[in-house]
């Protein structure tokens, strides 16, 4: 059974699969998906138009939507946080392969708190999105914190609303470290919340959080520095309390194993005595097969100069690059596979 299958039925599948494809033209390229790579996407296109006057444009729109353009053929590419099986790659023709990695982080809007001041485990922050704990002065908050003194003040859960990776990965981490939230929700890109507003994207999230007192969201990393947002620390895997940083979600990333075909991993509630304990990773989608030649062939070459020459802005912005060699090589000799509507090779 396929990923659309899975969360929608056939009717409202084929509505979503109407969606208004980009205007093309020969010089440019079409990517949609995740909102947590966005601000590197973007950054990486501006860079390649610079340099190879082809202009890439790519539009946040989330993972669930990405992965429906994609399948629908009516862009270029996609990303995706939410890695997809090798059936499921399958079965609608797609190839993946991994982007960045990065570090998705609770923050917060409470009045006379900073970033790192407030620590929580994984549980508690179950509770706080199942809406058992309510109140940021509730015993099981203020016994993590004893040092601090917290407002008797309502917490206002955001989360997203639209089909997000983010979410995706974030429920992960929730279903790993609550039992009852793993038996009531489980993991997913959409979900019925228990409790909470909902907000589009991770910038709508911090817009939202920002602008909302005792608020409580959860975003990609680079958007909580952008909008300047009250991060917290979580205690990990191994008990440890550790902080939202590029090196500790290099912790967890390190552990990635990229032996499956797909390339899927999971890099929640890693072990490591500085392991984040939150890490998502992004992934490219393209066609493997019936593709327009030219419009391959430009994909294609994007993302040799990605992995090309991508890592240092990637690293600035506080993603995780793949550098490894060996793993790029690997992708080159899958892109070799990529093929047009004649059946030909698209790299020669």
């Amino acid at each position: 059974m396929g990923y659309f299958s899975r969360l929608f039925p056939a009717a409202v599948l084929l509505l979503l699969m109407g969606a208004v494809s980009f205007a093309h033209a020969d010089s440019e390229i079409d990517g949609v998906g995740a909102t947590f790579p966005m601000p590197i996407m973007q950054s990486w296109a501006e860079a390649y138009q610079s340099q190879k006057n082809i202009k890439v444009n790519y539009l946040g729109i989330g993972s669930a939507e990405g992965i429906k353009r994609i399948t629908a053929r009516t862009v270029d590419f996609a990303v995706t946080d939410i890695g997809l099986t090798q059936s499921e790659l399958s079965q609608d023709d797609l190839m993946q392969f991994p982007l960045v990695a990065g570090g998705i982080t609770p923050v917060i809007h409470l009045p006379g708190i900073s970033s790192g001041q407030l620590r929580l485990t994984g549980s508690v922050l179950a509770d706080i999105f199942l809406g058992k704990v309510a109140y940021w002065d509730d015993v099981a908050i203020q016994n993590l914190n004893a040092t601090i003194s917290l407002p008797h003040l309502a917490i206002t859960v955001i989360h997203r609303k639209d089909g997000s990776g983010t979410s995706f990965t974030f429920t992960s981490y929730l279903a790993k470290v609550s039992p009852e939230w793993d038996q009531r929700f489980g993991i997913g890109s959409s979900l019925q919340w228990p409790v909470g507003e909902a907000a589009v994207g991770n910038s709508g999230i911090a817009k939202t959080v920002a602008q909302t007192e005792g608020s409580i969201g959860y975003v990609e990393f680079r958007y909580a520095q952008k909008s300047k947002l009250t991060t917290i620390n979580l205690i990990n895997h191994d008990g440890n309390n550790v902080a939202p940083s590029l090196d500790t979600f290099m912790q967890a990333y390190k552990q990635a194993h990229w032996h499956k075909a797909s390339y899927y991993q999971s890099l929640t509630d890693l072990p490591g005595a500085n392991s984040w304990p939150i890490v998502a990773m992004s992934y490219v989608l393209i066609h493997a097969t019936r593709n327009e030649h030219e419009d391959a062939l430009q994909t294609l070459h994007f993302l040799e100069w990605i992995y090309a020459n991508g890592a240092l802005a990637a690293q600035e912005a506080s993603y995780i690059p793949i550098t490894d060699e060996a793993l790029i090589q690997a992708f080159a000799a899958r892109w070799k596979q990529v093929k047009d509507e004649q059946g030909n090779a698209v790299l020669k």
